[in-house]
This record gives structure tokens, C-alpha cells and sequence, in this order.
């Protein structure tokens, strides 16, 4: 999904390199920030707040197991196996957000009870849902749940998390510093994960505005 929307943004710059040298004009409308949006903003402080940016954060510790809960443990995990799937047989016709919100919390009190690699996956996956139904603060504060706690266990979910949120905040909620914040802790932290790439590419391109996008591909293409 998050290379798609890449792959989209990529495209649209394509195209507005096209548009200029065609010498066709066309006008950009940027519509006003809802409502939603700038209640997600306020509402996900937590993402910004000191532990986060000075990268100080300790992890929550691990619910303990009940002893005795391997039957109803398995029979969690494939329930939850299952909402997943049924939401994802959705994806075409649109996500149903009471689906979305009971999955959301049967990961989550998954996660209170067990806390094993298994409740990031599935957390994981209800942040990408909550951005699907447009709820960014569910999604951000959800992100920054897997991020918080599995990053010093090693998961491989916790340096997507956080990229996730950087990439939020600079394609939907057009938030550009806590965007660059975030990048700029994705690259310390990962710098040779798979998606640092990324984050340093949309990091030298914040700041550039369509006209320095076409110059520097014209600058290119006569190379």
C-alpha cells in the first residue's frame, strides 16, 4: 500500500512536468484543511512529544501470559486472522468503519493480554485501516503503539510505524516539520533499512515546490 502512494506521488509530479512542458496551463487548487485533519494534528501530540523527538522513549513492558491460555490465545489469533481478512475482501468497495474499529480493539486487547510479535502485525494492520477510513489520529497513535513498543525488541513492524507516521504527516496532514523530525529520526535510527531510501528522498524534496521539481528534471534530461 505505502509504495503505491508513492508511486502516485511520483506520478503526479510526472505529470506536472508534462502539463509545463507542453506548455499547457492548468490551475492547482489546494483545498482548505478539514476539520478532521486539524483535529488529528491536535489530537496526536503524542507522536511529537519530547520522549519521541529526542528519541528517549521506553517501551511499555510486556503483559505477563495467563498460564492456561494457549486455547484461548490460538483461538484469538484466529479471529483476529479472520477480521483481517474479511476487511481486506473490502478494500474494493470501500472499508466499513464499525468492522475497522472492532478489529482495531481486539488487536489492542490482544496486545494487553499476550504483547507477543504477533499483536504488532495486527496493530499494524488496524493503523493501515484507520488511515483507510480517513481517522489519522487512531492511525497515528496506533502507529506510534507498535513503534514505542517492539522498536528495542527488534520488530520489524517498529521502523515501518515510524515511518508511517512521518509519511502522514507530510502527504495527508501537509505537517512539514513533524515530518522532517520524523524522517530525520527514521534515518538515524534505520539507516540501512529498506525504506531510508525513501525517507531521504522525500526528505530533499519537501521543501522543493513544482517549478524546482521541473528544473531540476530538464537539468537532468540534458545530461
Amino acid at each position: 500500500m505505502l509504495k503505491k502512494i508513492i508511486a502516485i506521488k511520483s506520478i503526479l509530479v510526472i505529470i506536472i512536468v508534462i502539463l509545463f512542458l507542453a506548455s499547457c496551463t492548468s490551475e492547482i487548487s489546494e483545498s482548505n484543511t478539514t476539520s478532521d485533519i486539524n483535529i488529528a494534528i491536535k489530537n496526536s501530540s503524542k507522536i511529537i512529544n519530547d520522549s519521541l523527538i529526542i528519541n528517549k522513549i521506553t517501551p511499555n513492558k510486556k503483559p505477563s501470559v495467563r498460564i492456561g491460555t494457549a486455547p484461548i490465545r490460538l483461538a484469538t489469533q484466529e479471529k483476529l486472522d479472520l477480521m483481517h481478512e474479511k476487511l481486506m475482501n473490502q478494500m474494493e468497495t470501500g472499508f466499513i468503519k464499525k468492522n475497522v474499529v472492532a478489529y482495531a480493539k481486539e488487536a489492542e486487547l490482544y496486545m494487553s493480554i499476550y504483547g507477543d510479535s504477533l499483536a504488532a502485525e495486527h496493530l499494524f494492520n488496524a493503523a493501515d485501516l484507520y488511515r483507510g477510513i480517513g481517522d489519522f489520529t487512531k492511525a497515528l497513535d496506533t502507529w506510534y503503539i507498535v513503534y514505542k513498543s517492539y522498536d528495542r525488541d527488534g520488530h520489524p513492524k517498529a521502523p515501518h510505524a515510524m515511518f508511517q507516521c512521518g509519511f502522514t504527516y507530510d502527504s495527508v496532514l501537509n505537517n512539514k516539520y513533524l515530518a522532517k523530525t520524523l524522517y530525520k529520526m527514521f534515518l538515524k535510527r534505520y539507516p540501512d533499512h529498506a525504506l531510508a531510501k525513501d525517507a531521504t528522498l522525500l526528505l530533499a524534496n519537501m521543501d522543493k515546490s513544482p517549478e524546482d521539481l521541473i528544473k531540476e528534471f530538464q537539468k537532468k534530461n540534458k545530461q
